[in-house]
């Protein structure tokens, strides 16, 4: 009898043994299906499917932090998410990586690039230089394509800062609620009159194309025009004609990108149609913009004579109506990178286009190149911070003479992920400050001698800054709150201030504080580059400890709003005595006092 036992233990063990079996099998179809996504660039479903493994014990397996890693620096919006998953994937890697491979534990070298590239894009320069000549180091290789691209990524870094200490003024109006949603409005195109805006929605099922028009100032709730121009959702805007009858649009799949056109007729978009296969090839073919006079076309194409990657071309109108056989644009305007978005403005005569090359400062640049008198281009001119970012900036649409202009941005502020906003541009920082200067008031003249009143001290308030959940970055409305602090700064000498940052409960509170911290040092490193005295500031983080509203309801749900408000960096000031200036009190409605 006591021979059977290791036999009845066997048959005790086998179905625990063949469900683990099962269970891994499992796990490996979730890995291939993620690793097919991410190799068709779907990143939204690949990172649901690693998700799906990092919950079920590989949390701390590098490569699948690698590839979460890859899949959120391609998330819009979503960037700064990737840095975790890439700090945690660097910590183990290798040279002999086996991508597609589930037995891999370790991450490619090639980590150390992305995680540069997140770096850069969160504005954390010395920690992105550092992560890009890690990966030089184990690359290993005195002359390389990456080696160049590294090299060109640290360059990137040292422009930002330079641009970042002499920032360009403009005012940046949303374009509101009636135009943007809760997902993503984008590619804007203006008539030369503003009446008229055709955009595009990212809807659950495909991209719509919209069209809006102005009433007694205001933007009119937008038409879905997709049907009238018979565009199964794969149909993108690209340009307007001056008159703004005739619209330029890029038909894509997974495989080709072609220019197609359409015009308004009888108050109604028609049919859209290809342009000639002078236009469309073989090659992707991804944007395309009519000049002023209807007699050239800019557009954008890989064809086998481009410089590298996507560039600019140039077609005429011909005598037949037809569109010549495009020209490259030359290698003043086209580099090694890609090159994207021509725009032209209303005189034709000053091109502005998206690039990844020339004088740049990380990702895609806008910039702007003059037409000389013998028909080139004068060397092009980065359009300066905070316009271009250290991430992608694209398609930026000028109106007039380009001091006026529309983009769709990605902004903590946004009603969506991108929302479209009015930009108007100064050249001198008095232009600017004249324009946003509160109108003189009108003063009736009287001859009766009167005692001149002595103007009252200015006071200085300093409102608190919000943040977006887990964010920390200083965008948008959040640096127009910052200059009431920098005119603070410059006006009392002796001012002292610290900052400190909060967070929400959302997290632990280890995350939480170094969340909070990092939220203050974003602030701190705006104020400095500002031109504010580093000696004078100090800063902290609270974490979740400091909440001035409630984070959950009595019933114990979620209060968004009263987490908006705990999200948050606060002024104190350090200077006793101080009779002009003040840390603004939280205004917290009662529903949501703790």
């Amino acid at each position: 009898m006591k021979k059977l036992q290791p036999f009845i233990l066997f048959l005790l063990l086998l179905p625990a043994q063949i469900y683990s079996q099962e269970y891994q099998e499992i796990l490996r179809n979730i890995f291939f299906d993620a690793e097919y996504y991410l190799m068709e660039e779907s990143y939204p479903d690949a990172i649901v499917e690693y998700q799906k493994l990092y919950t079920r014990g590989y949390k701390d397996n590098a490569n699948i932090n690698y590839r979460m890693g890859i899949c959120y620096l391609n998330l819009p919006g979503e960037k700064d998410k990737s840095i975790p998953y890439l700090t945690n994937a660097a910590q183990s890697t290798t040279t002999r990586y086996k991508e597609g491979i589930f037995s891999e534990t370790k991450a490619a070298i090639d980590v150390f690039l992305y995680l540069g590239n997140a770096y850069r894009i969160s504005n954390e320069l010395d920690r992105a230089i550092d992560a890009y000549n890690k990966y030089k180091e184990l690359l290993g290789e005195k002359e390389s394509e990456m080696l160049a691209y590294a090299d060109q990524q640290i360059i990137a870094c040292n422009n930002a800062r330079t641009a970042m200490e002499k920032p360009v003024y403009f005012i940046r109006a949303h374009t509101g609620e009636r135009i943007n949603g809760r997902t993503s409005d984008y590619n804007p195109l203006v008539s030369s009159d503003e009446e008229m805006m055709i955009y595009m929605t990212s809807l659950k099922f495909y991209n719509a194309i919209n069209m809006t028009t102005k009433a007694d100032g205001e933007w009119s709730a937008p038409v879905n025009i997709t049907p009238q121009i018979m565009s199964d959702g794969d149909q993108y805007v690209n340009s307007l004609s001056l008159d703004g009858k005739e619209m330029y649009l890029n038909k894509e799949d997974n495989f080709n990108s072609d220019i197609y056109y359409s015009k308004f007729e009888d108050n109604h978009w028609i049919q859209s149609e290809p342009l000639g296969k002078r236009i469309n090839t073989k090659y992707w073919e991804s944007h395309a913009c009519i000049s002023p006079d209807g007699k050239e076309l800019l557009l954008t194409s890989n064809r086998k004579d481009s410089y590298g990657g996507m560039d600019i071309y140039i077609s005429t109108l011909d005598e037949d109506g037809e569109w010549s056989e495009p020209v490259n644009l030359g290698d003043t305007i086209n580099t090694e990178l890609n090159e994207d978005n021509p725009f032209l403005t209303s005189d034709g005569n000053r091109l502005y286009f998206s690039s990844q090359g020339h004088y740049n400062i990380g990702g895609y640049d806008i910039f702007y190149a003059d037409r000389q008198a013998d028909g080139s281009w004068s060397p092009p001119v980065n359009l300066g911070y905070p316009l271009n970012t250290t991430d992608d900036d694209l398609f930026y649409m000028p109106l007039g003479n380009g001091k006026l202009a529309y983009q769709a941005i990605f902004d903590d502020e946004n009603i969506g992920s991108r929302d479209i906003y009015r930009f108007e541009i100064f050249d001198t920082e008095e232009e600017y400050l004249a324009a946003i200067a509160p109108p003189e008031p009108i003063i009736p003249v009287d001859t009766t001698p009167v005692e001149v009143p002595v103007e009252p001290e200015r006071i200085y308030v300093l409102s608190s800054v919000y943040f977006g959940f887990d964010k920390y970055s200083v965008v948008g409305e959040t640096r127009a709150t910052l200059n009431e602090v920098i005119l603070a700064m410059e006006a009392i000498p002796e001012l002292k201030i610290e900052v400190v940052g909060h967070t929400d409960s959302k997290g632990s509170d280890t995350y939480n504080m170094g969340l909070s911290r990092r939220r203050a040092e974003k602030v701190v490193e705006f104020l400095i580059q500002s031109g504010v005295d580093k000696e004078r500031i100090t800063s902290s983080g609270s974490g979740e400890t400091e909440p001035v509203a409630r984070n959950t309801n009595p019933n114990g749900s979620d209060s968004p709003e009263g987490r908006k408000l705990n999200r948050r960096v606060e002024f104190r000031i350090l200077t006793p005595d101080i009779p002009n200036v003040k840390a603004a009190v939280i205004k917290v409605p009662d529903e949501l006092h703790k």
